[in-house]
């Protein structure tokens, strides 16, 4: 009876004790080689979570090291982001409807140039090409571009499908009618150097910002006090509601949603 406990102490203290490189391998060999699944069932990082515990690692320690890896170790690197975003992709793939708010405000607009900011599965991009928009979309993820593009040729839709991160797209000057900013999460520093006078450079006059999710409250808060002077918040809302995000993350919560519109020159703007 001894020996099993002394036994099983010393194994919780091996898992305890893996070091943040041992953390993030495991994570990393998990995500690569077990099979896709593109019906999500719960949380992505709940199955890992559930994986640990089937390895006979504690439940606490098991939360740990998933609290470790979504906070900290997937920052490291851009390498480290990619694989953490392709879990996301690899088991649920991500709702195929289009945001309800992007099609309560481009129903009402004539087609332009768009650009779907961290795409994900292409579920937004696929419904505004449907519409006659031309669209670019980007993300990081490998899995998620590898989903937009069998989405696209399924139902054979064209648009530019790009893979990279906020700070390495060419957003440009003045080139988008449309913006569109879906549940997207941005590292550090990402809402200084890409979300501010950036972003509002490359919207068109006349064009749109449609931003749903937690990021329209930093957002707002960055766009609002630099006073562009053609800047209208359009509408903005702060609730409770049902999140139109992940599959499985479909739940009641907290909703930010906000339509900010950059006025032609020349007209009358007001606050």
């Amino acid at each position: 009876m001894k020996l099993a406990a002394a036994l099983c102490l010393a194994a919780c203290s091996i898992a305890i004790a893996q070091t943040n490189e041992e953390i993030w391998a495991h994570f990393s060999n998990w995500v690569r080689n077990s099979p896709p699944t593109r019906v999500r069932e719960k949380p992505v990082m709940d199955l890992y979570t559930e994986r640990l515990v089937a390895e006979g690692v504690a439940p606490s320690d098991a939360q740990r090291r998933v609290k470790t890896i979504s906070s900290e170790l997937r920052l490291k690197s851009r390498e480290n982001s990619m694989v953490y975003w392709d879990a996301m992709f690899r088991f649920g793939g991500g709702p195929d409807r289009p945001l309800r708010l992007l099609d309560e405000v481009a129903r009402n607009l004539p087609p332009g140039r768009a650009v779907d900011v961290a795409m994900g599965n292409g579920r937004n991009s696929l419904y505004l090409s449907s519409l006659g928009w031309n669209v670019t979309g980007y993300d990081i993820s490998p899995e998620g571009i590898a989903l937009a593009r069998q989405r696209a040729a399924s139902q054979g839709l064209k648009y530019e499908i790009v893979q990279g991160g906020h700070r390495e797209f060419d957003f440009g000057i003045g080139r988008w009618d449309l913006i569109v900013l879906s549940y997207i999460v941005a590292d550090e520093g990402d809402l200084e150097a890409v979300f501010g006078k950036k972003l509002w450079d490359a919207l068109r006059p006349g064009g749109r910002i449609v931003c749903e999710g937690n990021f329209c409250e930093p957002l707002t808060q960055l766009l609002l006090p630099l006073k562009f002077k053609d800047l209208r918040l359009e509408s903005y809302s702060d609730g409770d509601g049902v999140r139109d995000g992940w599959a499985a993350d479909n739940t009641k919560g907290r909703v930010i949603r906000a339509v900010i519109y950059k006025p032609p020159q020349g007209s009358e703007t007001r606050r």
